[in-house]
């Protein structure tokens, strides 16, 4: 039976028609991460509603569809650069033990944005509390200068004794999937027009760098993207005649062999 992982999707801003389709589709288990609301937050209370929404609402909201619904908690890069407010909302997340919580199975998102200063404050903060708690860490790649964001990141990595196969990089392109896979961390494949890939770049990616340690995922949110993409990038990867095994991995096993290293990712296959 074909069945689906999708580790990267925001549905907090989906309808609940996306869980039709996407259980329809096949997809059985998603993550949600840490977004932005759209507009910037003007109080912690504004983090905190959201982190207890994705907690508590949206997996009772998936399993109406048979999806398994888990989440990472963070302060998103995109809003990490409002001072004191994101140092607040780090501080009400480890306080309010959000970390802790059922169904929650790393911190993320984290990383950069627009790559300043300001962020890798909050990024790093938030890396060494993964590291000091034996967390799952997924990293956000910006939308531009991703070779920069990878040098940078290495740069930190090199820093501190981070355990490698509990990191999660999303948003590769052809210009990074190579320095994050010799990291020796996990990466993220995000289909998703105009800013990410497409299937048929997903395809030459993987024919070239292969299947371990990669994920694709859809990385739907406010912006045009489809939560069907991970069974879409499978459906064009038999087209092409793609290993049967490497469609298996990118889209669902790799996805389940990195969140089951958390003790709060409770459901088996």
């Amino acid at each position: 039976m074909t069945r689906y992982f999708d580790p990267h999707v925001h549905m907090y801003s989906r309808t609940t028609d996306d869980y039709e389709k996407m259980s329809i589709a096949g997809i059985e288990v998603v993550v949600q991460p840490s977004f932005w609301l759209g507009s910037p937050r003007t109080s912690v209370g504004t983090f905190i509603d959201y982190w207890e929404h994705m907690i508590s609402f949206e997996p009772k909201r998936a399993i109406e569809y048979g999806i398994q619904h888990y989440t990472c908690i963070s302060v998103n890069p995109k809003e990490s650069i409002q001072r004191p407010l994101a140092f607040d909302a780090m501080e009400a997340m480890i306080e309010g033990k959000f970390l802790d919580r059922e169904r929650v199975v790393g911190l993320g998102e984290i990383g950069y944005n627009l790559i300043n200063d300001l962020e890798e404050e909050i990024f790093v903060e938030q890396l060494n509390f993964c590291k000091k708690q034996d967390l799952l860490a997924m990293i956000h790649l910006p939308h531009n200068n991703k070779p920069e964001a990878i040098k940078k990141m290495k740069t930190i990595f090199d820093t501190g004794k981070y355990n490698y196969n509990k990191i999660l990089i999303d948003h590769n392109t052809e210009e990074t999937i190579k320095e994050t896979l010799d990291l020796g961390v996990w990466a993220g494949l995000s289909v998703y027009p105009v800013t990410k890939l497409n299937p048929k770049r997903v395809i030459n990616i993987i024919n070239q760098y292969g299947s371990d340690r990669v994920m694709v995922n859809s990385a739907a949110d406010w912006g045009v993207s489809d939560p069907l993409s991970v069974p879409l990038t499978a459906r064009d990867m038999r087209i092409n005649s793609c290993k049967s095994k490497d469609i298996e991995k990118i889209t669902f096993l790799n996805a389940y062999e990195f969140y089951r290293q958390s003790k709060r990712f409770d459901w088996k296959p």
